[in-house]
């Protein structure tokens, strides 16, 4: 028996001003993703006073990269017509990958001005991203936005409500759901594995965190209702693929230095 979800993605308004499911889980997303990246800046040792100002930063380059590329793909004529559209979060509408380039350049770029360790505060934010992602998904869930397929699944959603993203009255894949519990293991495997991640080097657990990602990704877009736009592949599969590519090369650079180590420290032993 299909799930139907008849929810309103206003929760309230007050004059002018209207209070949305998706803006409130964005909120919980942020505060829970600053909690922990802010513990684990605290356990790598990281300068706190500049790790907490770039936490800002991200966070609205995370917001508006993921709007503009959403507005691009899907509203160009909007974009065009109604350029200050962009800056309107509030209605839904932001695409994961838009949002998480936009942050990782932020963090490239605010680490070189203040001189942070770029691999440690990576491997820091790993994590948080992972968890704030999976609640933020909830948000989507709710109000039919990233909507699936139509399914004859039985646990498959209906939208009822008329101010829902998704089409009305049509079985469809729970997709945000699968990708909030997904993105919610990774968190869990990130989280107790960092250690274990963090003795192949700096940078180990940033990197197994985009190779995952991708590949959830990856995957649950084959359940999605996008356009194939080459190869059969979607957009978002396409920029999955970059940025599985750039994961693979962070680890593959980290496993050849440690075996070469090993070699060098044979080698070294082996010496009469």
């Amino acid at each position: 028996m299909p799930y139907t979800i008849d929810v309103n993605p206003v929760i309230a308004s007050f004059g002018g001003l209207a209070v949305r499911w998706y803006g409130l889980t964005l909120l919980a997303a942020a505060a829970v993703a600053i909690l922990v990246f802010r513990h684990e800046t605290r356990r790598r040792r990281l300068d706190e006073r500049a790790t907490s100002d770039g936490i800002w930063w991200v966070a609205i380059a995370a917001i508006f990269g993921g709007r503009f590329l959403f507005e691009l793909q899907n509203e160009v004529a909007m974009l065009g017509a109604h350029p200050l559209h962009v800056f309107m979060v509030w209605e839904g509408g932001l695409s994961f990958y838009g949002g998480l380039i936009a942050a990782l350049v932020t963090i490239v770029v605010f680490a070189r001005r203040r001189r942070l360790q770029l691999w440690p505060v990576l491997d820091a934010a790993a994590p948080a991203a992972a968890i704030g992602q999976a609640i933020g998904h909830v948000g989507c869930l709710i109000t039919g936005d990233s909507y699936g397929l139509p399914t004859t699944l039985p646990w498959a959603v209906i939208y009822r409500n008329r101010a829902a993203m998704a089409p009305q009255g049509v079985p469809l894949q729970p997709t945000q759901a699968y990708e909030a519990i997904a993105l919610g293991l990774l968190f869990a495997v990130l989280w107790v594995g960092r250690e274990r991640l963090g003795r192949l080097g700096a940078g180990a657990v940033a990197g197994s965190y985009l190779i995952a990602l991708t590949g959830i990704r990856f995957g649950l877009f084959f359940l999605r209702d996008e356009q194939a736009v080459f190869l059969g592949l979607k957009t978002a599969q396409l920029i999955g693929l970059g940025l599985a590519i750039a994961g693979t090369a962070i680890l593959a650079g980290l496993i050849r230095r440690r075996l070469a180590a090993a070699a060098f420290t044979t080698k070294e032993m082996a010496r009469p």
